[in-house]
């Protein structure tokens, strides 16, 4: 029992610094323009009804799985200098984000 309780943590620390890495990767902005988090808003109700159970695990593989998909499709992750003109998928990785943020908080 002791060694399933370990390898959750473990899993989930691992979660928890993949979707540290994506706010590195995309320039987490420390304050979003209302413009910005409406927008968001709309990304965190699909994502949230994409991932069911919100874990720092199911956020983590789905944020992957996502940037896979978009990236077979020519987008590569990049800081974002200017959140008005973020691609779609940046976006979306950021909603993925902030909901992994306020589980934290």
């Amino acid at each position: 029992m002791e060694l399933d309780q370990l390898e959750h943590e473990a899993v989930t620390a691992g979660a928890c610094l993949a979707l540290d890495q994506w706010e590195r990767r995309l320039g987490m902005p420390a304050e979003p323009e209302p413009g910005l988090v409406a927008l968001l808003d709309r990304h965190t109700a699909r994502i949230r009804a994409a991932v069911g159970s919100v874990t720092p695990v199911n956020l983590a593989a789905y944020a992957d799985g996502f940037a896979d998909a978009v990236s077979a499709k020519g987008w590569s992750p990049s800081a974002v200098p200017d959140w008005r003109q973020a691609s779609w998928p940046a976006v979306h990785l950021l909603a993925v984000c902030l909901i992994a943020r306020s589980l934290f908080s």
